[in-house]
């Protein structure tokens, strides 16, 4: 047997925010990790720069492309991954878990056929899927020996659900935690003052709230923004800083507008450079994320703000496990603006984020990280390829 396991990475795309992950992961003396995926993104998502990621040498040899076909609704086609898969050099065999890419369907059952380990790697059973859909899901996920899943959650329902509780194993998701930490420890909250105050000119004292992410229909913005009028309707002011573009922006200025809550809540464009948004969540009170919470909880976290968001963990992503009820942020009723803005009342008590700080950081700084992540699936992996 190699002293060293080959192991393949086939993935739809290679988002930016796996960067962190992928290095680490490159730093593996035991392990020879490939990534075979598509070097494009899509629908905005911002991927890894190949070329700059290339000029690493431990990178070198270590990406190999193929090409995302789009077919109808969310089907996904890679011209090419069977072909690497049928190269048949890796030891162990990782795919995408998303039902919805064909291509994945055909490469394990391939490797299945061989007798090659495979695992499956995604968001798991969420516990809202019904009828056909159910099946497909399940049915996809038997095509797998092993899952790696983003949440706790997800596996105790697979587990439920008849799959085999030591062939599960939970990896969660993270962001760059190395800058975050570095952020975080180099603040200057002198400096953040002045951009509160800049943003929020004689409302200095007004605790802020946050988002950040894609202002889309889903995210529920404007359940926010009502929730801030409600508030503020009582007696109750909060300012807000909603970071982020998206088809709802023109919508939710209108309703800004309308609400007469120009001075309470600012529109900031899209931010990817984390210095820069890092200093906003900081000086920000706590996020609210009024619909799915997912890395935003680990982005706010990383950097001590504790995050609002829904109690329905069937349209929840597998992030929101970050989120402890008093401990690092709150929950609230899901769709409900009496809810939100009774949450949003009760976390702000003068030193309340002060107090989460350290929980927040610490809860990060034990699961959500791309040494964690690391250390889980070189594990499995090492294990695995022993087994076989």
């Amino acid at each position: 047997m190699d002293t060293v396991t080959r192991v393949g990475i086939f993935t739809n795309m290679a988002p930016l925010y796996v960067q962190p992950l992928w290095k680490r992961l490159l730093s593996s003396d035991e392990i020879h990790y490939t990534f075979i995926s598509s070097a494009t993104g899509h629908e905005g998502i911002k991927v890894i720069d190949h070329d700059s990621f290339l000029i690493d040498p431990k990178a070198s040899g270590h990406w190999r492309f193929v090409k995302n076909k789009y077919l109808a609704s969310a089907l996904i086609y890679q011209v090419g991954l069977v072909k690497e898969v049928l190269k048949n050099d890796f030891d162990v065999y990782i795919f995408s878990g998303e039902m919805y890419s064909l291509s994945t369907w055909f490469g394990a059952i391939i490797c299945r056929l061989r007798n090659n380990p495979v695992f499956f790697w995604g968001h798991g059973y969420y516990g809202n899927e019904r009828y056909l859909k159910k099946f497909l899901r399940l049915t996809f996920y038997k095509l797998a020996n092993y899952h790696f899943l983003y949440g706790n959650r997800a596996r105790l329902l697979l587990i439920d659900l008849g799959f085999k509780a030591d062939r599960l194993f939970t990896v969660y998701n993270s962001l760059d935690h190395a800058e975050h930490k570095l952020l975080y420890r180099s603040r200057d909250l002198n400096e953040l003052k002045q951009i509160k105050e800049k943003l929020f000119p004689g409302g200095s004292h007004t605790p802020v709230l946050l988002f950040i992410g894609r202002l889309t229909e889903k995210k529920k913005i404007s359940l926010l923004i009502n929730s801030i009028l409600l508030l503020k309707t009582s007696g109750k002011e909060f300012n807000c800083i909603l970071i982020g573009d998206g088809e709802e922006k023109k919508h939710l200025i209108s309703l800004v507008r309308d609400h007469q809550l120009e001075k309470n809540i600012c529109f900031y464009d899209s931010c990817y450079d984390d210095s820069q948004s890092g200093k906003l969540i900081m000086l920000a009170d706590c996020c609210v994320s009024p619909g799915n919470v997912g890395l935003t909880a680990i982005h706010c976290m990383a950097l001590g703000t504790p995050v609002i968001t829904h109690d329905n963990f069937c349209n929840q992503m597998p992030e929101v496990e970050a989120v402890v009820n008093g401990k690092t942020g709150f929950f609230f009723t899901e769709d409900s603006v009496e809810s939100l803005a009774l949450a949003i009342e009760n976390f702000y008590i003068p030193g309340q984020k002060q107090e989460m700080e350290a929980d927040c950081i610490a809860l990060i700084a034990e699961y959500f990280n791309p040494e964690n992540q690391c250390n889980i699936i070189s594990s499995a992996v090492n294990a695995v390829h022993l087994l076989n």
